[in-house]
């Protein structure tokens, strides 16, 4: 078994690794992209050479000199040494390098392209990658580290937890780090192309010309950077656990055996739809178009500068305010069915039939319900003497009454649950708290109510989760009007996915959603669990 501090050592050396094999990538590609760039412009400035004045210095780069090959190859002398007499016969692009500088040379033929009669060189700068590259690499790499150690520091003392769930927040924040630097990077490189004239047939094989690196294989040398890192640390995080017996071994071995089709099916249908969406949120992807161009981040910049999004969002965030009210009442649904009282499962049955009727049903119901002009609601109101209104009409109530709906159907299973909690609550615990003198009230505020936190902890999580992803009833009901009053998210992601046939924005849009909830989930454990663990 591998100690404490040799696992942590091995864990920050391949954290190391990453870093510095990413960095390296980096440093590649902004070079390569840098040397390019100077290629073109030396080549601008050779165009219209005239060995009898020194042309003038770029704009964007230093010329240390540019005239008669012998005036820069006296020059190059100085700064690279005798190497620099290459530049008489080479008939290509050269780069030197030197302890500060980086120079980019480009011959000058004469009249008849025959002989090199003067040169350009230009200063190049290797380090011209993004500084948000620098900073999601650097970022991820030091946080990788931190979770690599801790998990390594563990993995060598928990004989319960399995190793390679030790080590995922680090593995994960690797990955998270190749996928961010990659996207960057072959957006870096995109930009480049643009500015650089397009290779044409005659101009491919040009040897005064240096290629950019290919996005594609700038991805898959960060990626299987990444796996082998990961390989390396899941061994580590396995060696540095605890040994265990055979039986134990085997009884591991068996259940993954039994779990693999259902992982299988987890990877094909929901992992794999996951990164193919990744990848079209980086690409202008329409459906009936063959071009669809790698746009980098320019799909989720595009997003947040819409006001679309923003007011979706409002939209969705409201909405989910139905999910406390409708906790409140299904705990006093509970509270009431819980009596030992005839037909009482009759009357559960009733109160949960919403949660099982189709969604489209319930829609097509309550949208007659709310009809401006036959509705079963405005009837009613009309017969006690006030007047009707178009519930679904007006923007100020169009909103509150798909909340109404979303109530009823999700009250019967917060109720099933809350019974559920409501019956297994001790009765010894309520008679304690009878016997020293609490009414009713007390014994439901100050015994139930602390012992069903955890209930409660997971009605709320979920429903915030299912009220971010409400589609049907605004489909069928509104289609996200009056004038946008019930635009969600979700709606939003249908639109130009289907409507507008814009994969790559819907795409986005679907990742900034996955993101919210996540974050939405980790605050609402950070901030309850403790209390749900001291009623627990």
């Amino acid at each position: 078994m591998m100690t404490d501090r040799r696992a942590v050592r091995w864990g920050l050396l391949l954290s190391a690794i990453w870093l510095a094999g990413a960095l390296l990538v980096s440093y590649r590609v902004g070079a390569a992209a840098e040397n390019a760039l100077a290629v073109q412009e030396a080549r601008s400035v050779g165009e219209s050479f005239d060995a009898t004045q020194r042309p003038a210095r770029t704009a964007t780069r230093y010329v240390p000199v540019a005239g008669p090959i012998q005036q820069v190859v006296r020059v190059m002398t100085r700064l690279v040494g005798p190497a620099a007499e290459r530049m008489r016969e080479e008939e290509r692009v050269l780069v030197w390098r030197t302890l500060r500088e980086r120079y980019i040379s480009v011959p000058v033929k004469d009249a008849d392209a025959w002989d090199i009669v003067g040169a350009v060189v230009v200063a190049a700068n290797p380090v011209s990658i993004p500084w948000i590259v620098w900073l999601a690499v650097f970022g991820s790499g030091l946080l990788a580290a931190a979770l690599l150690r801790r998990g390594m520091r563990l993995a060598a003392t928990d004989r319960e937890t399995a190793p390679y769930y030790l080590v995922a927040d680090g593995i994960a924040v690797l990955a998270i780090g190749t996928a961010v630097s990659a996207l960057l990077l072959r957006g870096h490189l995109e930009d480049i192309a643009l500015r650089l004239p397009e290779v044409t047939a005659q101009t491919r094989f040009d040897p005064m010309v240096l290629t950019l690196p290919n996005g594609r294989v700038v991805a898959l040398l960060l990626a299987g950077l990444w796996a082998v890192c990961t390989v390396g640390l899941v061994g580590v995080a396995w060696l540095a656990s605890p040994r265990q017996s055979v039986a134990t071994r085997r009884t591991a071995r068996t259940a993954w055996a039994f779990l693999a089709p259902s992982a299988l099916h987890l990877l094909c249908f929901t992992l794999g739809p996951l990164a193919f969406t990744a990848w079209l949120s980086v690409h202008r992807w329409d459906l009936l178009e063959i071009d669809r161009p790698f746009i980098g981040l320019a799909n989720y910049a595009e997003l947040v500068r819409d006001p679309l999004f923003w007011k979706a969002l409002r939209n969705t965030a409201l909405y989910s305010l139905y999910v406390p009210v409708t906790m409140v009442l299904a705990l006093g649904a509970a509270v009431l069915l819980n009596q030992p009282l005839r037909g009482i499962r009759v009357l559960r049955a009733m109160v949960f039939l919403p949660a099982i009727v189709s969604y489209v049903a319930i829609a097509m119901v309550w949208q007659w319900i709310y009809h401006a002009d036959y509705g079963l609601l405005n009837h009613v109101l009309r017969s006690l003497g006030a007047s009707g209104h178009d519930w679904l009409g007006d923007p100020a109530t169009a909103l509150p009454a798909l909340m109404v709906v979303s109530v009823w159907v999700q009250l019967g299973y917060q109720m099933v649950v809350y019974l559920a909690g409501l019956q297994g609550v001790p009765a010894t615990l309520l008679e304690a708290a009878r016997l020293d003198g609490a009414n009713a009230w007390t014994r439901f505020w100050q015994v139930t109510v602390p012992l069903l936190r955890p209930v409660s902890l997971y009605l709320l999580v979920t429903g915030i989760i299912w009220s971010f992803q409400v589609f049907a009833l605004v489909y069928v009901m509104t289609e996200g009007g009056p004038t946008r009053a019930t635009d969600v998210l979700v709606y939003q992601i249908y639109q130009n996915a289907w409507e507008f046939r814009r994969m790559g924005y819907a795409s986005a849009l679907s990742w900034v959603l996955f993101a919210l909830l996540v974050g939405l989930t980790l605050l609402q454990w950070r901030l309850l669990n403790k209390r749900v663990e001291h009623a627990a």
